[in-house]
C-alpha cells in the first residue's frame, strides 16, 4: 500500500479558521438577502425555518455556501401557497422556490436562483440501498435531523436580522447541534450520525461523499466511519453510475484529488467507480518517470488542482496515461509510436464516459468526449514547455 505522503497534499494542521461553539450561538452572520427572504416569509406564515447541512457547515467554516438549504415544519402544498413562484417535482417533498420574484432582475450568484425548501421528514426502509421506501412528514427538527449522513452535515441554524443593521445582511444565528457535528468540525473529522453501517445501508453514495468531503475539506474520516466503508464497498453496486459519477467529478474538482483517489482506493472503493486507474499500480515505466503509472497520475492530477486547471484538463491528466497496464507495449515503442498505448487512455476515457452515461447519444455530449479524448491521445505532442518544467519531478 502506497502511504507516503505526497507533495502537494496539505498537511491537515493547516485547519480553518472555525468558530467556537459559543462563537456560533451568538455570532452574527452574513446571509444574502434572497435566503432570508425565504426564511422570513416562511416564520411570517406560522411555520419555523432553518438553514440546514452544507451551507451551515459552510457557514461555520467562514467559507462561502455552494448552495442554500431551508427545512420546516411546513408541507409542500402550504411552501408553494406562501410562494408566488415555485416548483415541485420529486417524492423527497422538496419545493424549489425561485428568488427572482423579489425583483426584476435575475440574482448576480447563480446559486441563489432557487432556494430549496424541504420539510422536516423521516425515511424508512432502503430496500436497495439507495433511497427510502417511503418518506413521511415530521412534526419537529430532531427527526429531521437524526436522518442526515456525517454529523458535520446535521447542523441546523435559526436566523434573525440583527438589531441595528441597516443593511439586512447582518443577522444573528441559533445553531441546533444534537450530534456534537461542531466538535467534529473542530477536530477535522468526518463521522456519521448514528451507526456508519445503517448510514451507508440507507444511501451507499454516503462512502464516496465521505471520501469527497475528505478531499474537499482536507478532513480525516474517522476509524469507524473507515471501517464501515470498507465493510460496505461493495454496497456501491447498487448505486447507478450517474450519482457515483457526480460525486467522482466533485472529488477530483476539489483542492485535494490525490487525497480522496487515494483514500478510495485505500477502502476498497475506487474499484467500483474507476478500477481501470488501480491497474497502474505496481506498472513501472521508463527512465524518465520517478513513479509507477498509478503514482504518476494521482501526481500529475494533484498538480492540474494545484494550477487550478479546469476540469477537462484535469480529466485528461488522470487518464493521459490510464492506458499503459492494458496496452502491454514497452517504453521503447510507446516512444517511437506516440500513438501506442497512449492511444488506450483515449478509448478508455470513452469506455468510462458511456458507462457513466448509459443511454446518452445526444451530439453535443458525443462532440464533448470525443474533444476530451482528444486531450488524452494528443498529450505527448503538442508541448508546453512551461508545462514541461512544471512536471519534471511528476
Amino acid at each position: 500500500m502506497w502511504v507516503r505522503f505526497l507533495p502537494g497534499a496539505q498537511k491537515r494542521s493547516n485547519r480553518s479558521k472555525l468558530m467556537t461553539k459559543k462563537e456560533a450561538q451568538n455570532n452574527t452572520f452574513l446571509i444574502p438577502s434572497e435566503v432570508s427572504y425565504v426564511t422570513k416569509t416562511l416564520e411570517s406564515s406560522g411555520f419555523e425555518a432553518y438553514l440546514v447541512g452544507g451551507c451551515v457547515r459552510d457557514l461555520l467554516l467562514h467559507k462561502k455556501p455552494k448552495d442554500w438549504d431551508v427545512t420546516t415544519n411546513a408541507i409542500p402544498e402550504q411552501i408553494q401557497k406562501i410562494f408566488p413562484e415555485t416548483f415541485y417535482e420529486n417524492t423527497f417533498g422538496t419545493v424549489g422556490v425561485k428568488t427572482r420574484v423579489m425583483n426584476s432582475e435575475q440574482p448576480a450568484d447563480s446559486t441563489l436562483e432557487v432556494i430549496e425548501v424541504t420539510p422536516y421528514r423521516t425515511e424508512i426502509g432502503y430496500s436497495d440501498n439507495r433511497r427510502p421506501d417511503m418518506v413521511s412528514f415530521a412534526k419537529n427538527l430532531a427527526d429531521d435531523l437524526k436522518r442526515r449522513d456525517f454529523t458535520i452535515n446535521a447542523l441546523a441554524l435559526k436566523i434573525e436580522p440583527l438589531e441595528g443593521d441597516s443593511t439586512g445582511f447582518v443577522h444573528k444565528g441559533h445553531l441546533t447541534d444534537l450530534y456534537k457535528g461542531q466538535e467534529d468540525l473542530t477536530a477535522q473529522i468526518i463521522r456519521t450520525v448514528g451507526s456508519p453501517d445503517e448510514r451507508f445501508g440507507e444511501d451507499a453514495l454516503r462512502m464516496l461523499r465521505a471520501v469527497r468531503f475528505a478531499a474537499e475539506l482536507n478532513f480525516e474520516i474517522h476509524s469507524d466511519t473507515k471501517e464501515a466503508i470498507s465493510k460496505n464497498a461493495g454496497l456501491l453496486k447498487n448505486i447507478s453510475q450517474e450519482r457515483i459519477r457526480d460525486e467522482f467529478i466533485k472529488t477530483i474538482s476539489s483542492d485535494q484529488p490525490m487525497v480522496g483517489l487515494q483514500l478510495a482506493h485505500d477502502l476498497g472503493i475506487l474499484k467500483y467507480i474507476l478500477p481501470e486507474l488501480e491497474e497502474g499500480i505496481g506498472t513501472e515505466q521508463n527512465k524518465a518517470h520517478a513513479f509507477d503509472v498509478w503514482e504518476h497520475l494521482l501526481r500529475s492530477e494533484q498538480h492540474s488542482a494545484d494550477k487550478k486547471f479546469s476540469l477537462r484538463v484535469r480529466l485528461a491528466a488522470l487518464f493521459h496515461d490510464i492506458g499503459k497496464p492494458k496496452s502491454g507495449v514497452d517504453e521503447q515503442a510507446a516512444q517511437e509510436d506516440a500513438k501506442g498505448d497512449l492511444a488506450h487512455g483515449g478509448s478508455i476515457f470513452l469506455e468510462c464516459s458511456d458507462r457513466d452515461n448509459p443511454g446518452c447519444d445526444g451530439n453535443s455530449q458525443k462532440s464533448s468526449d470525443q474533444q476530451w479524448e482528444s486531450y488524452v491521445d494528443e498529450h505527448m505532442k503538442d508541448y508546453d514547455w512551461g508545462l514541461i518544467r512544471d512536471y519534471q519531478t511528476v
